[in-house]
Parts: C-alpha cells; sequence; structure tokens
C-alpha cells in the first residue's frame, strides 16, 4: 500500500492525461454535456490528493517509528528530537511541492498564473502533507489506527467539492476545508481576489499544523 501511495501522482497524472478526455466525449457524445469547462476543478481535485498521499506515507513510517521506540532513541543522539521531526517533516513537504509542480506544468493547470504564484500554491498545497502527518502522529495509537483516521481525513476533500459543484452561496458550506481556499486562491480569476484568498489559506494552514505539531510533541514527550 505505501509502495502504491508513492506512485499515486504518476497514477493521477495517467488519469488527466488519458482517462479524463475518453471520459468527457463519451459524456459529450451520450449526454451532451460538455465537462471539459470542469478540467482545471479535476485537476485541482487530483493536485490535493498529492500531498495527502505523501504525508500518508510518512506518517505510517512515523508511527512504525515511534512503535519502535526509535524516535525516543534519536532524542538522545546530536541530532535529537528537532532534527528528527525536520528531516520527517521535511520530505514529505519536499517531494509533494515538486510532484505538484510539475503536475500543474505539464497537464497545463495553471490558467493564467505565472510561475510566483503556481510555486506558492505548490508550497501551500505540500504543507497539506504536514497536516496529515502529524493528524496521524497525534491520534493515531498503531497503524492499524492510522488507516482508519486517514480515511477520516479525506473528509476535507469534500469541502473543495461543495465549492465546486454547488450554487451561491450554498457552495460556502465546504469553508470548513482549508483545501477549500486553497482552491478558491488557484481558481481565481484576478490577482487580487488569488492573493486575498492565498493570505487566507495561509492563516488557516498555519493554525492547524501549529496545532497538530503541539499535539503530537505533547503525545511523543
Amino acid at each position: 500500500m505505501l509502495i502504491l501511495s508513492l506512485m499515486v501522482p504518476f497514477i493521477l497524472w495517467a488519469l488527466m492525461q488519458f482517462i479524463f478526455p475518453i471520459v468527457a466525449q463519451f459524456i459529450l457524445d451520450r449526454w451532451s454535456f460538455d465537462i471539459y469547462p470542469w478540467y482545471r476543478q479535476a485537476g485541482y481535485f487530483f493536485m490535493v490528493l498529492i500531498p495527502l498521499m505523501m504525508g500518508m506515507v510518512y506518517g505510517f513510517i512515523l508511527l512504525d517509528e515511534r512503535d519502535g521506540g526509535i524516535i525516543t532513541a534519536i532524542s538522545i543522539t546530536p541530532m535529537g528530537k528537532p532534527g528528527y521531526l525536520k528531516l520527517r517533516l521535511g520530505i514529505p513537504m519536499v517531494l509533494s511541492f515538486l510532484f505538484v509542480t510539475v503536475f500543474q506544468l505539464v497537464l497545463g493547470l495553471q490558467g493564467s498564473n505565472g510561475m510566483l504564484q503556481i510555486f506558492v500554491l505548490s508550497a501551500i498545497l505540500s504543507s497539506q502533507s504536514l497536516m496529515m502527518l502529524l493528524f496521524l502522529g497525534a491520534y493515531a495509537d498503531n497503524k492499524v489506527m492510522g488507516l482508519a483516521i486517514s480515511k477520516g481525513f479525506g473528509i476535507l476533500l469534500l469541502g473543495p467539492v461543495l465549492d465546486f459543484i454547488l450554487p451561491r452561496p450554498l457552495n460556502w458550506l465546504g469553508a470548513y476545508s482549508p483545501m477549500f481556499w486553497t482552491g478558491r486562491s488557484y481558481l481565481s480569476d484576478s490577482t487580487g481576489t488569488f492573493w486575498l484568498f492565498f493570505i487566507i489559506s495561509i492563516a488557516i494552514h498555519f493554525f492547524l499544523i501549529k496545532l497538530l505539531l503541539r499535539r503530537f510533541l505533547n503525545r511523543s514527550d
């Protein structure tokens, strides 16, 4: 399962590159309904999955190391617990950033966003891998519980979906999810609204990551 999770970015790319056009053409021929205007929305949904899967993979690694007492052992080495956390939190975030950036550029999902906007969006999306990892570390007692929790974490994916499919003002029901605000920034039609929603998204992500990190550190003491 962990190996398959690391293959998720490539699987999602294949779905968008090859399967989406086939499905879109089938729906157009069968029901005369064009889903191509929702191409970027579908791409955003897939982009969000990438950091979540990276966070889940390294979250399970963290649970395994905690069960084996490795975190306790490392805490008395020169690296210490802070160095261990930087390594464990840094790897999934860097991988997510690279995958999400390439995903946008290869599939042409950037729309009218410039390179700066692409990079900052990739950065905030990649931070969601930290949310998943820390959520597992803070609340899962073992890998079995971690698997159940990671699936429950997927309810946050409903936020941007509600924004995409519901008419105004009902679409704001998805505002509970941090991914809702990032999606709003990603799909904004002006530079001003892009940065407005991006700042809101940063504030929400920072608050949640800080909260989860504190919970994780208290549990690991």
